[in-house]
């Protein structure tokens, strides 16, 4: 029986059946009975796909099978890796890699992703584009937003408007001669004798009236 120490990642299949202990940091799967994980199905290639540890994280590789290795659901084209919670397939059977990627997998890119890191530019550049930030994008120190320019609406709207000019009174023609127009108003000086007096005489005038 292995030690735990030589074990590597269990290989476990999903439709049920036995665990199988990863011995080797490079396992042949497939149908022959000379390969390393031997998969007795009609459907499955004699040598189907690779299995191998790279930076502490497993890799599968499909090996010109007939009915093709998936992963996650998608048939791979070239080496992908392959992490404790991905799935990938063999034909139609299901397994799962039960391991610790460590701090080397952690950080490992998946292999053979160069047309994700170009669909990746092409997406920063459309957000960009738009004027749209890239929630993926780190962040920064973030840039000194420029002061709002009034725009030409909102300053026609603020300009002050010039006082009305005042309409000149017309000119009737007057005839009178220059010395009455020119003359002071008359002032009228009254006393408080001649206020009581006026009252005096408008009371008498009402006895008599009487």
């Amino acid at each position: 029986m292995p030690s735990e120490s030589n074990v590597l990642g269990i290989l476990r299949p999903m439709g049920g059946g036995d665990p199988v202990p990863l011995l080797k940091a490079e396992l042949i799967i497939g149908r022959r009975p000379s390969c390393d994980i031997c998969l007795d199905f009609s459907n499955v290639s004699g040598k189907h796909c690779m299995l191998r540890l790279t930076n502490q994280v497993w890799h599968v590789r499909d090996l010109g099978s007939t009915n093709g290795t998936t992963l996650n659901g998608s048939v791979i084209q070239r080496e992908m890796s392959v992490m404790p919670d991905d799935e990938f397939g063999v034909a139609t059977h299901m397994f799962t890699i039960d391991y610790d990627p460590g701090q080397g997998g952690a950080s490992a890119p998946r292999v053979g992703t160069a047309e994700e890191s170009e669909a990746a530019s092409a997406r920063r550049s459309l957000l960009e584009l738009a004027g749209i930030e890239d929630p993926d994008k780190p962040k920064g120190k973030p840039k000194a937003k420029a002061p709002d320019r009034p725009s030409r609406n909102t300053a026609k709207m603020e300009r002050p408007s010039s006082a009305p000019t005042p309409t000149p009174e017309p000119d009737f023609g007057d005839s009178l001669p220059p010395h009455v127009k020119n003359a002071p108003e008359p002032v009228v000086s009254t006393n408080d004798d001649d206020f009581f007096k006026l009252i005096e005489e408008s009371v008498i005038d009402k006895k008599d009236k009487s």
